[in-house]
């Protein structure tokens, strides 16, 4: 009788799965710390796989479950099925193509792997790496102080811990994680083409991120910025780019009423008078080997593409009411 075939039941160590932890990670976890020869053992007990277990899968592979399987492994760790699906992706996608009349898994490339944090997992049960999605949380170990991706102590930094927590509010409230990441890579890649410029043009926020990358471990410079260094501020302008009433005002109003955009951005970032008609400003200097060169402004770039997209709603609505009716907007949910 194959593993998969006999009965489960709950094993007598428990673990607690991570947040965005990989489901082979948590299965071979709670396998090692139940004292198993081989965690790939628990993983097929799950259910008849379709390819070869081997121990080498934690590094970038994931596992699916069909219904039967999942059940199983509910009885094993004794955690109900809500809050598996809640705390593992992989247990977001059913195993599709998977016969449904037995416990069956199917072994997955995953991307966007890292390691969790290293001072933590020495002090949980089981001895196993642990692998979590990158794209889910924690990005912070918050006990240690550690950013996990480059595992770079914060200690002094807590502006960037306090983001973080904003970061995670923010996914929480957004309902769609994946487009909520697209705003945040884009403000990113906006603050850190500001902070290639920042020399002569924004030196108050040049200032803040020479000091903060004097802080970080490793090379941060505004000349050369990472996401970590600018991750405050990209968290910020992430922000009111999720902000659908926000969005709404930038595809709609007319050109000259654009300023109310750039004063929110600058009181979010802390920023003078002198930055917000920097923002409005088509391009911009930026310092190179040699000289300078002049760059299309990144924001600029955002928010013609913004109004591009919605081009029809806005030319329509102003025809209709001749730019003169106290008519309100069309509703946010149109501007996502």
């Amino acid at each position: 009788m194959k593993t998969w075939q006999q009965t489960a039941q709950q094993l007598p160590v428990q673990v607690r799965p991570i947040q965005g932890e990989t489901t082979i990670s948590y299965v071979f976890r709670l396998a090692d710390a139940n004292d198993l020869a081989r965690p790939t053992i628990l993983l097929g007990a799950l259910g008849q796989p379709t390819r070869g277990l081997t121990q080498f899968l934690i590094d970038n592979y994931d596992v699916r479950l069909n219904s039967l399987a999942l059940q199983r492994l509910e009885t094993f760790t004794g955690t109900p099925q809500g809050h598996l699906r809640t705390v593992l992706p992989g247990l977001h996608h059913p195993g599709d193509a998977l016969p449904e009349e037995i416990p069956a898994i199917r072994v997955v490339k995953a991307w966007n792997l890292r390691d969790y944090c290293d001072h933590c997992t020495a002090r949980l049960p089981g001895r196993q790496a642990v692998k979590t999605y990158t794209l889910y949380f924690p990005a912070l170990c918050r006990k240690h102080s550690r950013w996990l991706a480059t595992k770079t102590d914060l200690t002094h930094t807590p502006e960037i811990i306090t983001a973080h927590r904003r970061h995670g509010r923010l996914l929480a409230s957004a309902g769609d994680r994946q487009w909520t990441y697209q705003q945040l890579h884009r403000a990113s890649w906006i603050v850190s083409e500001w902070a290639r410029s920042s020399y002569r043009a924004i030196p108050r926020l040049h200032e803040l991120w020479q000091a903060r990358g004097k802080l970080l471990t490793g090379l941060h410079t505004p000349f050369n910025p990472s996401n970590l260094l600018v991750y405050p501020e990209a968290i910020a302008l992430a922000e009111i780019f999720c902000d659908l009433g926000w969005r709404r005002h930038v595809a709609m109003v007319r050109e000259l009423e654009m300023t109310n955009f750039y004063r929110r951005i600058a009181a979010r970032l802390n920023q003078p008078q002198d930055f917000v008609d920097w923002l409005s400003r088509p391009s911009m200097r930026l310092r190179r080997r040699g000289g300078y060169d002049w760059i299309a402004n990144p924001l600029q770039q955002w928010i013609t593409q913004l109004r591009h997209t919605h081009q029809k709603i806005r030319t329509k609505f102003y025809e209709r009411h001749n730019g003169f009716s106290p008519t309100p907007f069309p509703e946010t949910r149109h501007f996502k």
